[in-house]
């Protein structure tokens, strides 16, 4: 496995993540893709350039670390939406998976073959 390490990988979703991807023979993605639009930069957990689409491991934690002072979680998600919007409006397809999926590679082979339109 030490040819899978990558520092880039943020939390152990997204290297299990990694690991689950290469195992299901799926298209390596490219990892903290960074998309500017508008001003506004958004970095994505993964990236399948060619198909336009990106990846979004999202664990509990997640949320706790985007908070900012003052806002809710609430606030955080509505934040991710808005995200997520104005990436489709920039011709980006955006998929998220949580360890639900994770821990059922089926699950997200489906998840992930459905929206790269692999068979």
């Amino acid at each position: 496995m030490i040819p899978l390490l990558d520092g880039r990988s943020e939390s152990p979703g997204e290297s299990l993540s990694r690991v689950t991807i290469r195992q299901l023979g799926l298209p390596v993605p490219e990892l903290q893709y960074v998309n500017v639009i508008d001003g506004n930069e958004y970095r994505s957990d993964f990236a399948w350039i060619d198909r336009r689409v990106l990846g979004e491991f999202d664990g509990k934690v997640k949320y706790g670390e985007l908070l900012r002072p003052g806002e809710s979680a609430e606030d955080v998600v509505m934040r991710e939406k808005r995200r997520d919007a104005s990436l489709r409006s920039a011709g980006w397809e955006v998929v998220h998976w949580t360890w639900a999926e994770l821990m059922r590679p089926d699950r997200l082979n489906r998840l992930l073959r459905t929206v790269l339109r692999l068979p």
